[in-house]
């Protein structure tokens, strides 16, 4: 039996390690459509509008980043079902992971890779990004991608080949999902510059130029990005998972600022090594950009530096002692033994919460709104056997309210100078969701409380914002 086990490749038990590890990760998502990123569903519903030919207003808030290109297959063969976008998304973070092992790999460090592939599918933050369908697997597999991509084109250069228009819409893909995306084609620019091959150094400077300029001007800019984010705050989400609140505890900061010391602590000890390679190149200048944004997805980047760099150091420093096996890897058992039991903890409390209904205030104000409709249709067709008038919601998030509520949703008015234009602005629409804390919203707001009584009413007001009605239908009532 040990000689069978034997002749099985390793290859193979790492497929197997990561069909188990996939398996127990669904096990942890929540089945239903609240928690989606609000990037994600504008995704899933131009893919599934374009797959079943059906006219959606979801295209009036702009194109999605691209996100869409990922999540086709799971859009085309399963329309409809969240949980098959998922899916998808774990069979990403799976490939990413394989990729960056096998990159570290071919470096020399197979064992430290190992050890941080192991604590990266583990991570708390990474079960709830695969969970909200969120940017990170995707910018990680497309950073592993584009390295491998340049290698192999290295490898066997062709001007105009295959593996060049490869690199050239991986760059397009990059930026469209994240302002760290910059960093493969700046890093790829970099590489081009001091390491040309033969004379095609001005087919991918201007190929890379190009594509990140097109896509800027597709999906102009980011929307969904929250610029200058506490980067504290988002670090402690590595141990801690996402807060449910903006109150950042001792805890957190604590957690945080030790993450933060140990990634400048890495970055220091292997600064030439990560600069020397493009992977590592890649990733410190996302970290760098990412800075702007300070958000969970800059805080994954730099969870990858911190193990996939760091591990060769503690793995160098311990080798060199003559204590026997408890001497050279002691320090590195117990740490790994920390870590992976402080995430597997935070993945038992992502459980309970996902078996206890528990949402988040944003995704608790979506339901709230949701349930108000149902009622509100339920009283109007017991009273009226007129056919009922499709509903009209102007959201802060449209993509994951249209989601939700399967109705017709559009962004948030403009700002308008009084009152008066605001409510001739929202002329068909029924409810307004928002969060009236936010900066951007405070005008709406300011109009809003200037209206008549009889012309809006407050439905709900929660933490994570409010509905309003748009009077001239038939009054809808909840309990605040």
């Amino acid at each position: 039996m040990n000689n069978w086990f034997s002749r099985i490749p390793d290859k193979y038990w790492a497929y197997l390690a990561l069909a188990f590890w996939g398996a127990l990760s669904f096990l942890l998502l929540n089945k239903i459509p609240y928690g989606i990123d609000e990037g994600a569903a504008r995704a899933l519903l131009l893919v599934w509008s374009v797959v079943d030919n059906v006219v959606s207003p979801i295209v009036t808030s702009g194109l999605p980043d691209f996100r869409t290109v990922f999540l086709v297959p799971a859009g085309f063969l399963w329309t409809g079902n969240v949980l098959a976008a998922k899916i998808s998304t774990i069979f990403v973070m799976s490939g990413a992971v394989w990729a960056i092992y096998t990159w570290r790999q071919r470096s020399g460090n197979s064992e430290s890779a190992l050890l941080a592939s192991g604590l990266l599918l583990i991570s708390p933050l990474i079960i709830e990004q695969i969970d909200s369908i969120s940017v990170a697997p995707y910018l990680l597999i497309t950073f592993a991608l584009g390295s491998w991509s340049d290698k192999i084109y290295r490898e066997a250069p062709l001007a105009f080949g295959g593996m060049y228009f490869a690199q050239m819409f991986l760059c397009l893909i990059s930026t469209t999902l994240h302002p760290a995306g910059l960093a493969y084609p700046l890093a790829l620019l970099w590489t081009w510059y001091r390491t040309p091959v033969g004379k095609q150094q001005k087919y991918f400077f201007g190929g890379v130029i190009f594509s990140v300029l097109f896509a800027l001007l597709l999906t102009l800019g980011w929307h969904h990005v929250e610029w200058f984010t506490n980067p504290i705050r988002s670090l402690s989400s590595l141990l801690a998972g996402s807060p449910n609140s903006e109150n950042t505890g001792i805890f957190r900061w604590v957690s945080g600022i030790g993450i933060f010391i140990v990634l400048l602590l890495v970055i220091w000890k292997q600064a030439g090594d990560l600069w020397a390679d493009l992977l590592g190149r890649i990733l410190l200048a996302a970290l760098v950009i990412g800075m702007l944004v300070g958000d969970e997805t800059w805080s994954i980047l730099a969870l990858a530096i911190c193990l996939y760099w760091g591990f060769p150091l503690l793995l160098r420093t311990r080798s060199n002692s003559s204590h026997g096996f408890w001497g050279q890897r002691g320090i590195t058992l117990s740490l790994i033994f920390a870590i992976s039991t402080t995430f597997m903890l935070m993945d038992k409390a992502h459980y309970q919460k996902v078996l206890g209904g528990d949402l988040a205030p944003r995704d608790s104000l979506i339901k709230a709104l949701v349930e108000n409709i149902k009622n509100f249709s339920n009283d109007e067709s017991r009273q009226s056997a007129l056919p009922k008038k499709p509903l009209l919601i102007a959201s802060q998030w449209p993509g994951l309210t249209m989601l939700v509520c399967q109705c017709g949703t559009v962004p948030l008015p403009p700002p308008a100078k009084d009152e008066q234009i605001l409510l001739a602005m929202l002329h068909g629409v029924n409810y307004l969701i928002f969060d009236p804390r936010d900066p951007m919203n405070s005008l709406l707001s300011h109009n809003l409380s200037l209206m008549d009584a009889g012309k809006v009413e407050t439905v709900a007001l929660q933490e994570g914002g409010v509905i309003v009605e748009i009077k001239g239908f038939a009054p809808a009532k909840v309990e605040k």
